[in-house]
């Protein structure tokens, strides 16, 4: 009876993994199609046809077009503190971690696994004027990372190496850049951008 049960359990647990291996193969491909589309055209139907999946095998998943655009916003954030955020903290405060957050941010819109740019700073526009649990998740994200770049910046301070702003004028400054250079590179076209945005920032970060 005992091995009965653990048969069992072990069923149930290779049933747990394969559910998972699955939903997480959906979100990587609902980031790409994000990335393009954005967050907010984001529904059952369209993943169902992107993925080969029945819509009623996707409601297994998710039950609903906003749990479904949620648990996105989850992927991508956890992909973002994979590729930027856990590498920008791992490196000693100052001036060169300043820089390089910068430099991993963008290089975070310019991957090949991102073909329309950040899902997240797109997000913003297509739902800053709503309401609703999607627009609330986006904020916590956002506002999360405004908020380790203040910590950034704060921690560079005594180093002597940061002058002339505070860390919520750094923050918004930094969006600001980040935003603009997505802006013109995917809206204008206009390749040196990146370039650009590095290069103000660091004029700020080594003042």
């Amino acid at each position: 009876m005992i091995r009965a049960f653990e048969t069992s359990k072990q069923a149930h647990q290779r049933h747990s993994d394969k559910a998972a291996r699955t939903r997480d193969r959906i979100l990587t491909l609902a980031a790409q199609a994000a990335s393009v589309n954005g967050i907010g055209t984001l529904t059952i139907g369209g993943l169902a046809s992107a993925t080969g999946m029945s819509k009623s095998g996707l409601y297994v998943h998710f039950g609903s077009k906003e749990a479904l655009q949620i648990a996105l916003v989850d992927t991508i954030e956890k992909q973002f503190r994979k590729e930027v955020v856990g590498p920008v903290f791992a490196m000693p405060s100052g001036k060169d971690q300043l820089l390089e957050m910068m430099r991993l941010w963008i290089a975070w819109s310019q991957s090949p696994d991102r073909p329309g740019g950040c899902q997240l700073i797109a997000a913003t526009f297509e739902l800053d004027g709503l309401d609703g649990s999607v627009r609330d998740r986006l904020a916590k994200s956002i506002d999360a990372w405004r908020g380790a770049i203040r910590v950034l910046w704060n921690n560079g301070k005594p180093k002597g190496e940061l002058r002339g702003l505070d860390a919520e004028q750094a923050a918004s400054l930094a969006y600001g850049l980040y935003a603009a250079q997505h802006i013109e590179r995917f809206l204008l076209h206009d390749q040196t951008a990146p370039e650009r945005a590095m290069k103000l920032w660091k004029a700020a970060a080594c003042r």
